[in-house]
């Protein structure tokens, strides 16, 4: 069973990879958010795995991914094979340390935390952009070959160390830098719409936290927002932006 978070489609590519070669069945983490986490509780299987897949947001897990697992609530869990893959446009910090925390809680272990390079998608501070057509191409063909070493690690329950990319001050990022991003990921945002908007309702459907309300033929955000950026990435006219910083920057969805 794996449990997976998506905004932009990198996370959820990955996640439908290593349900094809673990034969996995496959929890959207967006849909149960998206219900009020009414939903948390799982049977497991004997010998079932407990796979986790997310992006990651500033150096840790997103902060929304993070509530479902405080409320996850799986049943006959023993000693389960639990494992972890995260996307990242660069480098993971130390966000297995926050996972496994989390996770501690619940009297999970993880037996293996790894990571896929994918293209990048956040693009709300200065110096960050989607990539270039080229090396999207590159880290989407690189990735398919990790994803099979992954795989078999997961299948032999070991944590091989070079398919995990800290990067470098991966303490720092995590520990001073992550902690006060989630904090800022759950509340008020910069986004508006521009006169390109046609009312479609896109964006109020992807939002994982029902941040999004549409009045008036078009959307308005309130004081939820999980920074996802689903909504500004997914919108089919690229009529969402965030303050001016978005403005000549690039929009990705996995295709």
């Amino acid at each position: 069973m794996i449990f997976y978070f998506s905004a932009t489609g990198n996370s959820e590519w990955v996640a439908r990879q290593l349900s094809e070669r673990l034969d996995d069945s496959l929890v959207c983490v967006n849909n149960i958010a998206r219900n009020n986490f009414s939903n948390t509780t799982f049977e497991l299987d004997s010998d079932e795995r407990i796979g986790f897949v997310f992006p990651i947001h500033s150096w840790g897990p997103p902060a929304i991914f993070m509530k479902f697992i405080e409320k996850l609530n799986l049943k006959n869990y023993t000693e389960h094979n639990a494992y972890a893959v995260c996307t990242c446009g660069d480098d993971t910090g130390f966000a297995d340390y926050h996972l496994k925390k989390a996770l501690k809680k619940k009297d999970i272990e993880l037996c293996s935390f790894h990571s896929v390079t994918m293209p990048n998608t956040y693009i709300l501070l200065p110096g960050f952009d989607v990539d270039p057509s080229n090396v999207e191409k590159r880290k989407k063909e690189e990735a398919i070959a990790k994803i099979q070493k992954i795989a078999d690690c997961i299948e032999s329950e070991v944590q091989d160390k070079k398919l995990l990319h800290r990067g470098s001050f991966a303490r720092i990022k995590s520990m001073l830098i992550y902690p006060p991003f989630t904090k800022q990921a759950n509340g008020k945002c910069k986004f508006t719409y521009t006169d390109k908007c046609t009312g479609c309702g896109i964006c109020q459907m992807v939002c994982p936290s029902r941040n999004i309300e549409m009045k008036d033929g078009h959307p308005e955000w309130h004081n939820n927002c999980t920074q996802c950026l689903a909504c500004i990435h997914r919108c089919p006219n690229r009529a969402i932006e965030h303050g001016k910083i978005t403005l000549k920057k690039g929009r990705y969805y996995y295709k």
